[in-house]
């Protein structure tokens, strides 16, 4: 009749975990422990004769390779049967008790000069040892790093040439066996023995286990293993079905909290949502708004943008982000610091949706579109004072986002295609922090890899400044300056290169020529060369471009 079973977890004697398992199965007390860096075994003691009995090893163990078998300091050896047997100058703790192991007749002192060694050849203490292990040193070498340490009680030392030290803080685990391959070494007083008993007096004392007799003998586990191979069969496949069954009911137990909690957070996040006045809409609501996405507006590297018009008459641009790896939460929590940011240069979220694998987000609509379908276009008319404020105001947007915002966005694809224009040619920045909410895909989570992605953000900034004032794409002007400069492969350095050359004059838009404030002209220019420059630690901050771009004509 079982009374008691408890599973529980406990630490290895090297390092691994062990599942142990507790039982009483008609008046004796078992005890049985599964791990993948210890050996497997079952320990039964009788409560009305207390003798503890070994009662089941896997076919193949070595009896004295059962972990803690013989006690701390304790060693066990074959007379020809497993023996526990203490080191010279140790005694027995408890005679009727073997897992009591040994202690020392002495005590050691922490100054080295007043200690040294015992040699047990062929022998070891598995396990615990120091983090000062090493590979490759001389036995000296070794020897004085134990010596000089408190708290090792001594170190093994391998005999396969690879010079391994084995600093040990406890001794435990103890064997010897001919065929093993290392010699230990016990620290002792200096003088305890002299230096032929160091090396003679190496005779262990047997542990009479009189009153509580260890069963050990391999015969008289041979004889009972046929009687007890269906016995333990039951007996292992009912523990294994107990720890299968718990491990269900942990597993449901954290699932439920975790549904639980999940559904907290979904309506704490809905709450914030509605307080920062954007809205989260449903997929069917965007199908219905959109016509089913119909008319594209826009494409770019994180999705496609439709435009649609709410039930309220809104006109808006929804996004449709392709590759988001997010789960709802996580998504939600990005969208809302993308969703407190508020700045005339930066164009408003209004909504979103998280809808299993359907995740878009809702902007206003900007009817004149992208700056690059006025810009490159022979019939756009863009006037350099309408430049200027373009290349101003997208200054002061990315300078909120980069340095001005509480939680820190960056906007790493700063293009004409992510400005927006008004109805009065005000610029917008849009498509700000996707980066937020692609980290997953890109990895864009290490500080130092934000400052090199919000250097980057400074130098297409410069870049787009370039394409303001020459009226040309940047692959379309770095071609042809290419083909002049084959020197140059930057566009920083090629346009620079065609000023000191030919003049600022060769590198303007031609429709910007009959303009005559120079001045505004050279400052466009001189600011975008110092953003779009090779050195990152050279370009200037978003802040400090409004400060120039703001400057008063001397």
């Amino acid at each position: 009749m079982i009374l008691h079973n408890s599973p529980k977890k406990r630490r290895g004697g090297v390092g691994g975990w062990l599942l142990v398992w507790e039982w009483v199965v008609w008046g004796r007390f078992y005890t049985i422990s599964f791990s993948w860096q210890e050996n497997n075994l079952l320990v039964g003691l009788d409560e009305s004769t207390g003798l503890w009995e070994l009662s089941w090893v896997p076919d193949g163990v070595d009896a004295c390779l059962v972990h803690g078998l013989c006690g701390a300091y304790g060693i066990c050896t074959y007379k020809p049967q497993p023996t526990c047997s203490c080191p010279y100058g140790f005694s027995l703790n408890d005679s009727s008790d073997r897992l009591k192991g040994c202690s020392p007749l002495f005590n050691l002192s922490n100054d080295t000069t007043k200690s040294d060694f015992m040699v047990l050849p062929n022998t070891d203490y598995y396990g615990y040892d120091m983090e000062i292990y090493a590979l490759g040193i001389s036995l000296s070498a070794c020897r004085n790093a134990c010596l000089t340490d408190s708290r090792c009680k001594g170190f093994g030392y391998a005999l396969d040439g690879k010079g391994q030290c084995y600093p040990k803080f406890f001794l435990l685990n103890g064997f010897h066996k001919p065929n093993t391959s290392q010699i230990m070494h016990i620290k002792i007083p200096k003088g305890f023995l002299s230096k032929d008993e160091v090396v003679t007096k190496l005779e262990t004392f047997d542990l009479n286990c009189s009153a509580a007799q260890v069963s050990l003998k391999t015969s008289d586990l041979e004889g009972e293993k046929s009687n007890k191979n269906r016995y333990m069969v039951y007996l292992v496949g009912f523990v294994s079905s107990f720890a299968i069954i718990e491990a269900i009911c942990i597993g449901l137990t954290w699932w439920y909290a975790f549904r639980k909690h999940a559904h907290e957070e979904f309506v704490n996040m809905g709450y914030i949502a509605v307080a920062m006045g954007f809205k989260r809409f449903t997929y069917a609501e965007l199908k219905r708004a959109t016509d089913g996405f119909k008319q594209e507006v826009g494409k770019g590297g994180f999705g496609t943008v439709y435009k649609g018009v709410l039930d309220d008459e809104r006109v808006v641009a929804v996004k449709r982000l392709d590759g988001i790896l997010q789960g709802d939460a996580e998504f939600w929590a990005e969208v809302s610091v993308i969703g407190n940011i508020n700045h005339r240069n930066l164009v408003k979220l209004w909504g979103f949706c998280a809808d299993n694998e359907h995740k878009l987000l809702v902007y206003e609509y900007l009817e004149n579109g992208s700056l690059d379908k006025i810009l490159f276009t022979s019939d756009g008319e863009l006037g350099l004072e309408q430049r200027y404020n373009i290349a101003l105001g997208t200054a002061k947007g990315l300078s909120y986002l980069h340095e001005e915002c509480l939680e820190w966005v960056l906007h790493c694809d700063v293009k004409p295609q992510n400005i927006l224009l008004d109805d009065h040619l005000e610029p917008k920045v849009a498509d700000f922090g996707m980066s937020k909410l692609f980290k997953d895909i890109h990895g864009i989570r290490d500080i130092e890899w934000d400052g090199i992605f919000e250097s980057a953000g400074h130098q297409s900034y410069g870049i787009v400044l370039l394409e303001l004032v020459s009226g040309k794409s940047a692959s379309v002007l770095i071609s042809a300056l290419a083909k002049e400069y084959n020197e140059c492969n930057q566009l920083a350095q090629c346009v620079t290169e065609k000023i000191r050359k030919e003049g600022l004059e060769e590198v303007i838009d031609p429709r910007l020529l009959p303009e005559s404030d120079n001045k505004k002209l050279e400052r466009l220019m001189k600011v975008g060369l110092l953003c779009a420059q090779d050195d990152r630690s050279a370009r200037p901050a978003m802040s400090k471009v409004v400060e120039l771009l703001l400057e008063k004509d001397e």
